[in-house]
């Protein structure tokens, strides 16, 4: 009996163990007019944009730790670009204020590898860098403003 108790023991914690996490990418897709058009609805909600998009790609990456016998939280990022016009672009950055000094890192914060719309590192060489949390929610993580692209990238957790 004395022998078997232990076995018992490692099994059971064993079955508690991690369970492989899911991983889940939620895409904004479509045609440009669709994607403008959710991404505009998803955006609203943390504030009032000062203009048109002209394109935009977000996604959302999950993984759901939710599958054990204990439950652990899951993790989630959103990570995105948006294009606006030149002409708008004092306008977005007004509303992004103020500035972060210092230099932010543009890391991508995604649980799946980088979407093929998501821009490579010579992207962010002119990038200024904002909080997140106005635009998308979100405080962590970064927020980007491309005056060479006219876009904004954010990579948020």
């Amino acid at each position: 009996m004395k022998t078997t108790f232990p076995l018992l023991l490692c099994i059971a914690l064993a079955a508690c163990g991690p369970t492989p996490q899911k991983r889940i990418r939620n895409e904004i897709t479509g045609t440009r007019e669709e994607r403008i058009a959710r991404a505009t609805t998803i955006l609203t909600k943390y504030c009032q944009l000062p203009g048109q998009l002209l394109d935009a790609h977000m996604a959302e990456d999950v993984a759901d730790n939710s599958g054990g016998m204990i439950p652990g939280p899951s993790d989630s990022s959103v990570v995105g670009v948006i294009t606006v016009p030149a002409s708008d672009l004092s306008k977005w950055q007004a509303i992004l204020s103020p500035q972060l000094s210092g230099n932010s890192s543009p890391k991508f914060y995604g649980v799946l590898s980088p979407p093929a719309w998501w821009p490579t590192a010579t992207a962010f060489k002119d990038c200024e860098y904002y909080a997140p949390k106005k635009l998308t929610g979100r405080p962590n993580g970064f927020l980007a403003v491309s005056p060479s692209s006219d876009a904004i990238y954010f990579s948020t957790f």
